[in-house]
């Protein structure tokens, strides 16, 4: 058995790179890290550097554990960086033994600096603590800063959201800021926030002069997040060269989005259908647009003209109400096709939700468009295909003998599947096309009805085998699960 000294000076020569890895690559560890500090604890004398870089990487709550677990680090907590008060830190604490904890963390803090501060906390009759504790963080520099304010009872109740104190504007070291229902009030210049890279805002008031003094003072941002925000009717991005990453959800009262973001690659939209212009995107590669279910039919001029600047993405991930503006219309008494072309796109998800008429010919005139697609992901959930007059009478033959290969198709995947005859009838249009596909998935729904009985199921293994045009083509059936396939980039919501 080695000596203490020897284990002293082995777990002294730990790099800094490995305990960074060890205490922050996962929470499945730290019970590993609390082990080997309470072994360590009659056999190591660390000096307070050290014990700062250490505490410096794990979140308070593990932190906090480790010093009532161990008494040689009962007071190490002091070092922490990441003041994590999260609901799972409020979680069996009652609201006067959090804000004590809190202020407690913050009057001890012996670190050089935070790196981030999170609180959830309901701040109604204490927003002088809340602010207190705020400047502190801004005081020892935070890069971080997610405030998450909720109120208990019905959402505001009244009540004005909790107004963000001026220093949070004037921080020179904040890159990322998240914020949940505050007021903001951004003076016309402010001197901080010239570092700051990802803004996440949520139920929070926002005006068009508060986006245009943003992008003025913040050179530096390349992320904007916005969700269930509100008077926002006209969006107006006017961006420097940084801004990257533009994300909308759920802003119920938007009409008209406006870009105009040279170097803009990732655009999510999640909302109904609304007017969408970009300017010159030649950097656009990811794009999401969760249009929510119309009333009516599809507004389809506004989802038409919308296509055509799309045209550098390489992934798309689009609701059925998408693929209904571009559907083949009537003009001048015949069934015309829409001209549009998406020769980058590689991965194409679409989400079958709310669809009024979208049928499997929609679906083929859309990848048409796309002839380098390699993934295809149709998520059908409880959808089903509708046999309307629309399909009957232009729809049925029409897709029957349509023309089309799909040469770089490499994997298909049908989430939701209930082998239905309009289900069957696309994958077997989908196979016999796709020359060189590597794997299908099918993937049965959640619910009862939609499962297959086993004798069923080899017998529809027959069919799908013999109509693949790939050879070497995998054919795998999963319950929902089971499912261990690949997913989409994007799922349905981030937010």
């Amino acid at each position: 058995m080695a000596s203490p000294e020897r284990k002293r000076q082995t777990f002294l020569q730990i790099s800094h790179k490995r305990l960074k890895r060890q205490c922050h690559s996962s929470y499945h560890h730290l019970d590993r890290v609390t082990t080997s500090f309470t072994q360590a604890d009659r056999s190591v004398d660390l000096p307070d550097d050290v014990l700062d870089m250490i505490f410096s990487f794990l979140p308070i709550r593990n932190a906090v554990q480790i010093g009532i677990l161990s008494t040689r680090f009962k007071n190490s907590w002091n070092f922490n960086r990441r003041l994590d008060f999260d609901d799972d830190f409020a979680r069996g604490r009652s609201p006067e033994d959090f804000k004590s904890i809190v202020t407690k963390v913050f009057d001890r803090n012996e670190g050089s600096s935070i790196l981030s501060f999170r609180l959830c906390f309901d701040p109604n009759r204490e927003e002088l603590l809340v602010e207190k504790w705020i400047r502190k963080s801004i005081e020892k520099g935070v890069e971080e800063l997610d405030l998450e304010f909720y109120q208990n009872g019905n959402v505001f109740e009244g009540r004005l959201p909790f107004k963000l104190n001026s220093e949070v504007y004037e921080a020179q070291s904040l890159k990322i800021l998240k914020l949940n229902m505050c007021q903001l009030d951004l003076p016309p210049k402010f001197k901080g926030l010239r570092v700051l890279n990802t803004l996440v805002l949520r139920n929070i008031i926002i005006t068009p002069t508060f986006i245009d003094t943003l992008f003025q003072n913040c050179f530096f941002l390349e992320t904007l997040d916005l969700a269930h925000c509100h008077r926002i009717f006209h969006l107006k991005i006017f961006a420097q060269k940084k801004f990257k990453v533009l994300r909308v959800g759920d802003c119920q009262e938007i009409l008209r989005i406006y870009i105009d973001a040279p170097n803009l690659r990732s655009f999510h939209y999640s909302g109904h259908v609304c007017f969408i212009k970009f300017n010159v995107v030649p950097q656009l590669k990811d794009v999401m647009l969760n249009f929510r279910p119309s009333k009516g039919f599809t507004e389809t001029f506004r989802v038409r003209n919308l296509v055509y600047d799309l045209y550098p993405i390489q992934v798309l991930t689009a609701t059925s109400t998408f693929l209904e503006g571009l559907s083949p219309k009537f003009i001048g008494g015949k069934l015309r096709e829409m001209q549009f072309f998406f020769g980058n796109l590689k991965e194409f998800h679409l989400i079958m939700e709310g669809a009024i008429y979208c049928n499997p010919y929609d679906i083929i005139s859309f990848l048409k468009h796309c002839p380098g697609l390699e993934k295809i992901f149709i998520d059908l959930k409880d959808f089903c295909f509708v046999r309307g007059p629309y399909w009957e009478l232009h729809n049925r033959q029409s897709f029957q003998k349509y023309s089309l290969s799909f040469d770089s198709l490499k994997f298909i995947k049908l989430p939701g599947f209930k082998f239905q005859k309009d289900e069957l009838m696309l994958v077997k249009f989908l196979l016999e096309r796709a020359v060189s596909l590597e794997k299908l998935v099918l993937v049965t729904p959640k619910s009862r009805h939609g499962r297959v009985f086993t004798p069923n199921l080899q017998a529809y293994y027959q069919h799908l085998r013999s109509w693949k045009a790939s050879p070497g083509a995998q054919i795998a059936v999963f319950e929902h699960l089971n499912d261990t396939s690949i997913c989409p980039t994007h799922s349905k919501t981030w937010y």
